[in-house]
Protein backbone atom coordinates (compact mmCIF):
# COMPACT_ATOMS: atom_id res chain seq x y z
CA UNK A 1 0.00 0.00 0.00
CA UNK A 2 1.18 3.58 -0.93
CA UNK A 3 1.02 6.96 1.41
CA UNK A 4 -1.14 8.12 -1.05
CA UNK A 5 -3.59 4.98 -0.96
CA UNK A 6 -3.64 4.98 2.56
CA UNK A 7 -5.08 8.55 2.77
CA UNK A 8 -7.64 8.04 0.07
CA UNK A 9 -8.58 4.85 2.52
CA UNK A 10 -8.75 7.85 5.54
CA UNK A 11 -10.59 10.14 3.71
CA UNK A 12 -13.12 7.75 2.09
CA UNK A 13 -13.25 6.59 5.94
CA UNK A 14 -13.86 10.12 7.39
CA UNK A 15 -16.75 11.07 5.06
CA UNK A 16 -18.46 7.58 5.70
CA UNK A 17 -18.19 8.56 9.32
CA UNK A 18 -19.54 12.15 8.88
CA UNK A 19 -22.76 10.91 7.56
CA UNK A 20 -22.96 8.46 9.74
CA UNK A 21 -22.95 11.20 12.34
CA UNK A 22 -24.84 13.40 11.02
CA UNK A 23 -27.64 10.78 10.27
CA UNK A 24 -27.51 9.84 13.84
CA UNK A 25 -27.63 13.37 14.97
CA UNK A 26 -30.51 14.30 12.65
CA UNK A 27 -32.89 11.10 14.16
CA UNK A 28 -31.78 12.62 17.71
CA UNK A 29 -33.21 15.50 17.10
CA UNK A 30 -36.42 14.29 15.37
CA UNK A 31 -36.70 12.03 18.20
CA UNK A 32 -36.07 14.84 21.06
CA UNK A 33 -39.28 17.27 19.03
CA UNK A 34 -41.46 14.37 20.11
CA UNK A 35 -42.88 15.39 16.37
CA UNK A 36 -43.91 12.94 13.55
CA UNK A 37 -42.69 14.23 10.31
CA UNK A 38 -45.33 13.92 7.64
CA UNK A 39 -45.26 14.40 3.63
CA UNK A 40 -48.88 15.53 2.31
CA UNK A 41 -49.94 13.57 -1.20
CA UNK A 42 -52.78 16.16 -3.00
CA UNK A 43 -56.05 13.84 -3.09
CA UNK A 44 -57.13 12.32 -6.03
CA UNK A 45 -60.57 12.54 -7.14
CA UNK A 46 -63.09 9.13 -8.36
CA UNK A 47 -66.17 10.21 -10.31
CA UNK A 48 -68.52 7.10 -10.44
CA UNK A 49 -72.04 8.72 -10.50
CA UNK A 50 -72.92 8.54 -13.72
CA UNK A 51 -74.42 11.78 -13.83
CA UNK A 52 -75.04 13.40 -17.45
CA UNK A 53 -73.68 16.83 -16.47
CA UNK A 54 -69.87 17.80 -16.58
CA UNK A 55 -69.36 18.98 -13.40
CA UNK A 56 -65.37 17.65 -13.62
CA UNK A 57 -64.47 22.34 -13.23
CA UNK A 58 -66.40 21.78 -9.86
CA UNK A 59 -64.80 18.85 -8.72
CA UNK A 60 -61.79 20.37 -9.34
CA UNK A 61 -62.03 23.68 -7.65
CA UNK A 62 -63.57 21.39 -4.24
CA UNK A 63 -60.95 19.16 -4.59
CA UNK A 64 -58.27 21.96 -4.28
CA UNK A 65 -59.87 23.68 -1.77
CA UNK A 66 -59.29 20.21 0.18
CA UNK A 67 -55.80 19.74 -0.04
CA UNK A 68 -55.63 23.46 0.28
CA UNK A 69 -57.62 22.95 3.93
CA UNK A 70 -55.67 19.64 5.02
CA UNK A 71 -52.25 21.64 4.23
CA UNK A 72 -52.70 24.59 6.03
CA UNK A 73 -54.34 22.15 9.45
CA UNK A 74 -51.63 20.40 9.34
CA UNK A 75 -49.30 22.38 8.69
CA UNK A 76 -50.68 24.62 11.71
CA UNK A 77 -50.84 21.80 13.95
CA UNK A 78 -47.83 21.81 16.63
CA UNK A 79 -47.54 17.77 16.61
CA UNK A 80 -46.20 17.39 13.59
CA UNK A 81 -43.80 18.81 11.24
CA UNK A 82 -45.12 18.73 7.76
CA UNK A 83 -42.33 18.55 4.73
CA UNK A 84 -43.43 19.41 1.12
CA UNK A 85 -43.47 17.03 -1.64
CA UNK A 86 -41.74 18.69 -4.76
CA UNK A 87 -43.68 16.59 -7.92
CA UNK A 88 -42.36 17.31 -10.98
CA UNK A 89 -46.08 17.01 -12.47
CA UNK A 90 -49.00 19.42 -11.74
CA UNK A 91 -50.25 17.17 -9.12
CA UNK A 92 -48.28 15.34 -6.20
CA UNK A 93 -50.88 11.71 -5.73
CA UNK A 94 -50.63 8.17 -5.36
CA UNK A 95 -51.93 7.74 -9.05
CA UNK A 96 -49.44 10.63 -10.83
CA UNK A 97 -46.71 10.23 -10.77
CA UNK A 98 -47.21 7.29 -8.52
CA UNK A 99 -46.78 5.71 -4.83
CA UNK A 100 -43.14 4.63 -5.64
CA UNK A 101 -42.41 8.22 -6.91
CA UNK A 102 -44.23 9.87 -3.74
CA UNK A 103 -42.49 7.08 -1.25
CA UNK A 104 -39.33 8.16 -2.46
CA UNK A 105 -39.50 11.95 -2.41
CA UNK A 106 -41.18 12.13 0.86
CA UNK A 107 -38.18 9.70 2.33
CA UNK A 108 -35.84 12.16 0.55
CA UNK A 109 -37.71 15.23 2.57
CA UNK A 110 -36.81 13.62 5.35
CA UNK A 111 -40.53 12.47 6.37
CA UNK A 112 -41.14 9.33 8.84
CA UNK A 113 -44.85 9.03 7.32
CA UNK A 114 -46.94 10.07 4.05
CA UNK A 115 -50.32 10.72 3.83
CA UNK A 116 -52.12 10.08 0.67
CA UNK A 117 -55.88 9.99 0.09
CA UNK A 118 -59.15 10.04 -2.70
CA UNK A 119 -62.49 11.43 -2.59
CA UNK A 120 -64.65 8.92 -4.58
CA UNK A 121 -68.11 10.34 -6.13
CA UNK A 122 -70.26 7.57 -5.26
CA UNK A 123 -73.80 8.82 -6.57
CA UNK A 124 -75.57 12.66 -6.89
CA UNK A 125 -75.32 12.76 -2.62
CA UNK A 126 -72.89 10.20 -1.38
CA UNK A 127 -68.89 10.68 -1.27
CA UNK A 128 -66.44 9.35 0.37
CA UNK A 129 -63.13 10.15 1.39
CA UNK A 130 -60.40 7.47 1.94
CA UNK A 131 -57.12 7.92 3.31
CA UNK A 132 -53.88 6.15 4.39
CA UNK A 133 -50.95 7.22 6.12
CA UNK A 134 -47.77 5.20 5.32
CA UNK A 135 -44.88 4.11 7.66
CA UNK A 136 -41.71 4.82 5.62
CA UNK A 137 -39.42 3.52 8.17
CA UNK A 138 -41.44 0.38 8.53
CA UNK A 139 -41.34 -0.67 4.74
CA UNK A 140 -44.54 1.28 3.66
CA UNK A 141 -46.86 -0.24 6.35
CA UNK A 142 -50.46 1.36 6.61
CA UNK A 143 -49.88 3.03 9.98
CA UNK A 144 -53.30 3.98 9.68
CA UNK A 145 -56.43 4.03 7.35
CA UNK A 146 -59.52 6.05 7.43
CA UNK A 147 -62.83 6.02 5.21
CA UNK A 148 -65.29 8.75 5.80
CA UNK A 149 -68.58 9.20 4.39
CA UNK A 150 -69.93 12.78 3.44
CA UNK A 151 -73.55 13.67 2.25
CA UNK A 152 -74.04 16.25 -0.90
CA UNK A 153 -72.20 17.61 -3.44
CA UNK A 154 -71.65 20.87 -2.64
CA UNK A 155 -69.04 23.91 -1.96
CA UNK A 156 -70.50 23.46 1.76
CA UNK A 157 -70.37 19.62 1.73
CA UNK A 158 -66.62 19.33 0.67
CA UNK A 159 -65.63 22.00 3.21
CA UNK A 160 -67.23 19.78 6.13
CA UNK A 161 -65.97 16.88 4.69
CA UNK A 162 -62.50 18.35 4.77
CA UNK A 163 -62.41 19.70 7.90
CA UNK A 164 -63.89 16.52 9.27
CA UNK A 165 -61.08 14.74 7.25
CA UNK A 166 -58.41 17.04 9.09
CA UNK A 167 -59.94 16.42 12.30
CA UNK A 168 -59.98 12.76 12.13
CA UNK A 169 -56.48 12.47 11.12
CA UNK A 170 -55.55 14.73 14.22
CA UNK A 171 -57.27 12.67 16.35
CA UNK A 172 -57.22 9.15 14.98
CA UNK A 173 -53.90 8.81 13.35
CA UNK A 174 -51.60 11.25 15.06
CA UNK A 175 -51.49 9.33 18.72
CA UNK A 176 -50.69 6.14 15.67
CA UNK A 177 -47.60 7.66 14.66
CA UNK A 178 -45.99 8.76 17.86
CA UNK A 179 -46.97 12.09 17.45
CA UNK A 180 -46.92 13.65 21.21
CA UNK A 181 -50.42 14.53 23.07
Amino acid sequence: MTPHSGYRWMARGSHFLLLVITMLMASMVLADTGKATLALAHFDFRDTSGEVDDQSAAHEARLSSLNETLHAGLAGNPEITLVDLTCEMERCTHRSPGLDALVGQAMASGAQYLLIGEVHKVSTLIGRANLAVLDLNDNNTLACEQRLSYRGDSDEAWQRMAQYALRDIEESCLPLLGASR
